[in-house]
């Protein structure tokens, strides 16, 4: 076997703090295989610390430390310093001397850039984004975001700010609150923004909406609101009414209210603050509502006591079987009924001219959208047949929301509603 002749191994010691570990070199007068090739590659030379310490010196690593800081001018055993300690000397940073010799590095005195996204500096082109950026990050920009941050984090986050501040000048132009000043008050409650997209007879989106309601979770029974309660009716009225009118073939139309609730006025004195952003000039002010703000407990309950009142004055007669259920006489155009579900009214008879009246009584008194003949009502889709004098309800909706839940929107449909091949 040959032997390899190697010399004594020496230890090269680099300055640096005393954690830090020391780099090892080996070397072979021979080097006959290629280690010790790959080793000088990777590595630094021998050569880069002769300046520093010599092979052969004996002195310990950390009095090496202190005669190289001793023995170099200040700027360089700073940069050097630096460098070794694993740091690199940053442009416009300077380095100052410390008692032990030691170069010490400062911060820089530069100011940092300041933070602007790219959809800040350019909006429009943010916009154009749409579907595209949405589609890249994984949201999906066909529903609507749960919560303001979701919104901000989406590529349509301009839409939705402008439906905020929408909402905002509205409440704000109807009187919704007061300002009052925040001492000696009570924990006002929280308000947000609930996001929802409007879409036309088609499916497609026509806008997007923010409605600012109060947390109504955090109200005290019995200081903040009495009673909770909202005009729905009874399932079996609907389908009744539904079927009276296509056996015979009456006219059917579907009124929307505006705003419902803010139509009738705040009972209790309770106090509330805007969200984060709705008016940052005056963000930490408290206000009042004067008017049934959408998510408080009594809110639906006001709007059925201020609808009835109105729906009274101009005849309409409330059923003793369902408090949701009304007739309206004419001495022309005979009886119609007024089916409601808080902000939706069902006028169901036997002329056009005299559901159109009613129409025009109920838009006197509030702000409504006419929806002519009824299509969906309460999530419930509604198909007629008036030749064939037949009416057809059905939940697709419903139905889709809960084979999703359940992961089974992609299964095959069976024709029968149980498992086949089952013994009763």
């Amino acid at each position: 076997m040959e032997e390899t002749s190697s010399r004594t191994i020496k230890k090269t010691s680099v300055p640096g703090p005393a954690s830090t570990p020391f780099l090892t070199g080996q070397t072979d007068d021979d080097k006959e295989d290629g280690a010790m090739d790959m080793l000088d590659a990777e590595a630094p030379s021998g050569d880069e610390y002769a300046s520093q310490q010599s092979p052969e010196s004996d002195v310990e690593p950390d009095e090496a430390v202190g005669l190289e800081a001793e023995d170099g001018d200040d700027n360089g055993a700073g940069e050097d310093a630096a460098a070794h300690d694993g740091h690199d000397v940053l442009p416009g940073s300077t380095t100052e001397s410390g008692d032990d010799g030691v170069q010490a590095l400062r911060r820089s005195m530069r100011k940092p850039e300041p933070n602007v996204t790219w959809w800040e500096r350019n909006p429009k082109a943010y916009i154009a984004e749409g579907l595209k950026g949405g589609a890249s990050s994984g949201s999906d920009l066909t529903k609507a975001p749960a919560n303001a941050k979701e919104a901000r984090a989406r590529s349509d986050w301009p839409r939705w700010k402008a439906a905020e501040k929408e909402e905002y000048l509205a409440r704000k132009k109807l009187g919704t609150w007061s300002k009052i000043r925040s001492s000696n008050k009570r924990n006002a409650n929280k308000t947000r923004y609930v996001y929802d997209t409007k879409h036309d007879s088609e499916g497609n989106m026509t806008r997007h909406k923010a409605r600012l309601v109060a947390q109504g979770f955090n109200q005290v029974p019995g200081r903040d609101f009495d009673e909770t309660w909202a005009p729905v009716p009874s399932s079996a009225t609907t389908r009744a009414l539904f079927a009276v009118a296509a056996a015979k073939d009456w006219e059917v139309d579907h009124v929307d209210v505006k705003t419902a609730f803010l139509n009738a006025k705040m009972d209790k004195e309770m106090y509330i603050k805007l969200p984060v952003g709705a008016d940052p000039a005056e963000e930490d002010d408290v206000r009042r509502p004067n008017l049934a703000l959408y998510g408080t407990k009594q809110a639906g309950r006001l709007w059925g006591i201020k609808l009835n009142k109105e729906l009274s004055a101009i005849g309409a007669v409330r059923s003793k079987v369902d408090p949701c259920l009304y007739t309206w006489s004419h001495p022309m155009h005979g009886i119609f009924y007024i089916l409601v579900h808080v902000d939706d009214l069902i006028v169901a008879g036997k002329g056009l001219a005299g559901v159109q009246m009613v129409n025009v009584l109920v838009s006197s008194s509030f702000d409504v959208r006419d929806m002519d003949e009824v299509k969906d009502f309460i999530g419930k889709k509604v198909m007629r047949d008036q030749a064939a004098k037949v009416l057809t309800l059905s939940n697709p909706g419903h139905v889709s929301s809960l084979l999703g839940a359940f992961q089974m929107d992609k299964s095959a449909p069976n024709k029968t509603i149980m498992v086949s091949g089952a013994k009763i």
